[in-house]
C-alpha cells in the first residue's frame, strides 16, 4: 500500500461533529427509525447498538441525547441546534440528565463499582442508581453505557432489571461492537441497533470526514485491513503506517519467521507510539491486525489451490487470540514475546491466556 496523504480529524466516531443527523454516512435507515419513534411518542426503554469501531454508534448515541435534550428545537423536528446550553453540555458529557459510562483504562471490564456503587453502599450511586433519578433540566433521561464487550457476567447481572425495567421518562444506550460478543442477557433486554457500513460508505467516510486523500486500491486495503474498523483503516492509510507494514510482512512472509526480529519490530512500532498507553495499544492492535489479515489471504490463496495449510491456520488463531488478550489489557510485553514465538514455531500457543 502505497502512501496517503491524511489529516487528523476530531468527528467522534468517525462521523462529522456537526451534531446533525443529516450529516450521517451510511445509516438513513437508522435515522429514520430513530425519526418515526421519537415522533410517534414511542421511543424509550434499552437499546443496544453494534457495529464495528468507527461505524457511528457514538455519534449517533450523542446525536439521540442532544435530540431528546435540546432546549431551542423540539425532539420531533431531529434537528437539534447545537448552540443551547444543554447541546453544549451533551457535546462535553456534562449535561446533569445525561450518564455516560465507559471502560476505565486500566480496568480489564468495566468494574461493578461503576455500575452499582461501591461494595458498602451498593446501589446508592453508579449507573444503575443514577438513572433512576427523575430529569432534573430536561424530560428525559438518557444513559450511555459504552464498552459493553467489556461486561462480565457478574456486571451484566447487575443491569439486569435497569435494562429490562427502566423508568418511564429515561433512555439507554448500551454500545458494543459484535452482536455475538454480547452476553445473552444483555441482548435479550435490548432493541439491537446495528450499525454497518458497506464499502463505498467507508471510503466516503475516510475521504469526506477525514480529508484522506487515496485512490480507491489504497481505501480497500486499508479497510480490509482493518476489518471495516475506520479507526484503525485511518491510521493505516499514514505514509508511516505503510513502511511498517511492509516490514512486518517481510518478516511474516519468511519461510522460517524470526522471532526475535517479530519482537523487536512490534516492540518498535509501540515505542513509536509514544507514552500515551492508548496510542501504545492501537498501535500494537494495528500490527495484530496487519498479521490476521495477512494470514487470512494466506489461508484464501491455500484454499483457492485446494492445498491444507494447517500452519497458516494456526498463525491466524494466535493473531486473533493476542488482539483477544490485548483488549483485556494483558502485559504488551509479555504478549509480544510469546506471540512471536509461537508465530515463529507455528503454534496456537494456548497457555490459558496472557495476564
Amino acid at each position: 500500500m502505497s502512501p496517503a496523504n491524511t489529516q487528523s480529524a476530531t468527528a467522534s466516531e468517525n462521523q462529522p461533529a456537526t451534531g446533525q443527523w443529516s450529516d450521517l454516512i451510511g445509516h438513513e435507515q437508522i435515522r429514520d427509525w430513530f425519526a418515526a419513534a421519537i415522533q410517534q411518542r414511542r421511543f424509550g426503554g434499552s437499546m443496544l447498538f453494534v457495529g464495528s469501531p468507527g461505524s457511528g454508534k457514538r455519534t449517533v448515541a450523542k446525536l439521540v441525547a442532544k435530540t431528546l435534550l435540546c432546549e431551542n428545537v423540539p425532539a420531533m423536528e431531529m434537528a437539534p441546534c447545537g448552540i443551547c446550553k444543554s447541546c453544549i453540555q451533551v457535546e462535553a458529557d456534562t449535561h446533569i440528565d445525561l450518564i455516560r459510562v465507559r471502560k476505565p483504562e486500566n480496568k480489564s471490564f468495566i468494574p461493578l463499582s461503576t455500575l452499582i456503587g461501591e461494595r458498602d453502599a451498593r446501589m446508592q450511586s453508579g449507573f444503575c442508581h443514577d438513572i433512576q433519578l427523575k430529569p432534573l433540566i430536561g424530560k428525559r433521561k438518557i444513559a450511555i453505557l459504552e464498552d459493553a464487550d467489556f461486561l462480565n457476567e457478574e456486571g451484566a447481572n447487575c443491569l439486569l432489571k435497569t435494562l429490562e425495567e427502566p423508568p418511564a421518562d429515561a433512555v439507554i444506550l448500551v454500545i458494543g461492537t459484535v452482536e455475538q460478543q454480547q452476553l445473552p442477557t444483555i441482548r435479550s433486554r435490548c432493541r439491537i441497533i446495528r450499525f454497518s457500513l458497506n464499502n463505498e460508505y467507508s471510503k466516503r467516510l475516510l475521504r469526506e470526514v477525514h480529508k484522506i486523500e487515496a485512490d480507491d486500491e489504497q481505501l480497500d486495503e486499508a479497510i480490509e485491513i482493518a476489518g471495516g474498523n475506520m479507526h484503525t483503516a485511518q491510521r493505516l492509510l499514514d505514509s508511516e503506517a505503510n513502511e511498517f507494514r511492509d516490514s512486518l510482512l517481510r518478516l511474516l512472509l519468511a519461510q522460517h519467521p524470526d522471532p526475535v526480529k517479530i519482537s523487536r519490530t512490534l516492540n518498535q512500532q509501540i515505542e513509536s507510539a509514544g507514552k500515551d498507553p492508548k496510542k501504545r495499544r492501537h498501535a500494537l492492535r494495528d500490527a495484530l491486525a496487519i498479521a490476521v489479515q495477512h494470514f487470512r489471504r494466506e489461508m484464501r490463496a491455500a484454499a483457492y489451490a485446494e492445498k491444507h495449510d494447517s500452519q497458516t491456520m494456526r498463525r491466524l488463531d494466535r493473531s486473533v487470540r493476542a488482539i483477544h488478550e490485548l483488549d483485556r489489557n494483558a502485559n504488551q510485553a509479555t504478549l509480544i514475546e510469546c506471540y512471536a514465538a509461537d508465530i515463529a514455531a507455528g503454534i496456537t500457543g494456548e497457555r490459558g491466556g496472557i495476564g
